[in-house]
Formats: C-alpha cells, structure tokens, sequence
C-alpha cells in the first residue's frame, strides 16, 4: 500500500513540475514550425513526449482563440485542438500561434 501512496506522490509531483517548466511551456517549444505545418504540443505530457502531439497545417487553421489560460486552435473542418497552460506562458504562446497561422481569425474571450 505504500507503494501506491509513493506512485501518486510522485505523479503528482512530476505532472506539478511539467506545468510550471518555463522551458517546456515556452512558445517555441508548444507549438513548433515544421515546414507549411505546425507540431502543437497541447499537454504536459506532450511536451515531454513530441510524439504525442498533433500536426496542422498552417493554410487549415481557421480560428485562434485564448479563454483564459487555454488556447484553442480550430481548423476549417470545425476540429479543435486546446492546449493547456498557465495564465503566465498563455499569452506567448498565443502570440506565437497568430503569427505562425496568419489567416486565422483571431478571438480573446
């Protein structure tokens, strides 16, 4: 039993840590520019692990939209990818996201 407290300790602990990595959480890092398509890394886990996260094409994205600390990126066949972040790395990075998906429509909730 005390095996499976120190597991979640140290889940918790490592997921704490993933969410306030300036480095992991840095614009450049989220969302990166491979070639006419965008790697987004929308969750922790994805930023560790960049296999995990999704490609769009840059001519495909349609909407950008910043709620709060959770930027939303909507493609023309209505999906959307939300990445989460902390309020503190949300506005870089939906910075980052208007520049590289500049025919997108732009909306701050």
């Amino acid at each position: 039993m005390e095996y499976l407290y120190l597991v979640a300790l140290l889940t918790t602990l490592v997921t704490y840590l993933l969410f306030r990595s300036p480095r992991l959480n840095s614009p450049e890092h989220v969302l990166q520019e491979i070639g006419e398509e965008v790697l987004i890394l929308h969750t922790p886990f994805a930023r560790l692990w960049p296999s995990q996260g999704k490609r769009i094409s840059k001519q495909s994205a349609a909407r950008i939209q910043k709620a709060g600390s959770i930027i939303t990126v909507f493609n023309q066949s209505s999906n959307a990818i939300d990445i989460n972040l902390l309020k503190r790395h949300s506005a870089q990075v939906f910075d980052r996201a208007c520049v590289l998906f500049p025919n997108a429509e732009k909306v701050v909730i």
